[in-house]
């Protein structure tokens, strides 16, 4: 007896109708996606839990030196962390199409301006720390899943994807890496650009090193001493700024280096500031 997935292949090969072909790709794909978003994923599959949602890729559990003799005395000390458990964390910055579905439907109340760079696949900017968490209430009810920032220490983990230098390709900024100031892309010093424009890591994620920064959900602090080796943020309930990672296409490479930290107001938003989500595996 045929299982649903052999069976729609095999109406597939025997229809000749160009239309349900295309149709039946469609559900078939959709299926799949589907499908690989149960409880069984594995480290390096890459998943989205519904058509509108973004794509995710599971991060492998380890261990880890977080932040860098290399740059300013907020990045020090070096702590280790270990990452006990996998997650999933977005291949891309959330775009405008995500957020604007959103938006569209009632989740996200601010629309949010786009500088007249365009919408579509350009990351989504001009968003407060407020409204990064009602996207992630809309897509958490959407999914039955649990959608959030990812902490300063799970960013740079996934940023460094198993590597222990400045950016993952190694110390220095290699031009056309990267959308940052003097980084010799068209984007470069200008605007934003669309999502997945230059190579991924060895993790297979997008735009860890410039285009925009990324905020997470640590509260800002001066220093590394209170890390928790855990690799969970730290939060308290007068917090007023957060962390920022991962430089920006305003900014010179030091500030796209995988240690980087810098911090924001939560009640500002900014043009160089967007946001990529997490979500917890079960």
């Amino acid at each position: 007896m045929l299982d649903l997935k052999s069976y729609l292949i095999f109406i597939y090969r025997k229809t000749k109708d160009v239309l349900f072909h295309c149709c039946l790709a469609a559900f078939i794909t959709a299926l799949l996606v589907k499908m690989s978003a149960g409880n069984d994923l594995e480290p390096g599959n890459l998943f989205k839990d519904c058509t509108v949602c973004p794509e995710m890729i599971v991060i492998p559990s380890g261990s880890f030196n977080m932040g860098s003799s290399q740059g300013k005395k907020n990045e020090l000390p070096i702590q280790e962390i270990t990452i006990a458990k996998p997650y999933a964390i977005g291949r891309f910055e959330i775009t405008f199409n995500e957020w604007d579905v959103c938006h569209a439907e009632g989740g996200c109340l601010r629309k949010v301006h786009d500088r007249g760079w365009g919408r579509g696949y350009r990351p989504v900017i001009n968003v407060l720390y407020a409204d990064i968490q009602e996207y992630f209430s809309w897509i958490s009810n959407k999914t039955n899943q649990l959608y959030r920032l990812p902490s300063e220490a799970e960013w740079e983990y996934a940023a460094r994807a198993g590597t222990t230098t400045e950016y993952w390709w190694g110390n220095k900024m290699i031009k056309g890496n990267a959308n940052c100031r003097g980084c010799g892309t068209k984007w470069s010093g200008k605007m934003s650009a669309p999502v997945g424009s230059f190579k991924g890591n060895p993790w297979g994620l997008y735009d860890m090193h410039g285009n925009l920064l990324e905020y997470v959900e640590d509260c800002w602090t001066n220093n590394h001493e209170n890390v928790s080796g855990d690799g969970s943020p730290t939060v308290n309930s007068e917090c007023l700024s957060r962390v920022i990672k991962g430089g920006a296409w305003y900014y010179l490479p030091r500030v796209s280096r995988s240690a980087y930290r810098a911090r924001n107001d939560t009640r500002v938003f900014s043009y160089v500031i967007g946001f990529r989500a997490l979500r917890e595996l079960k």
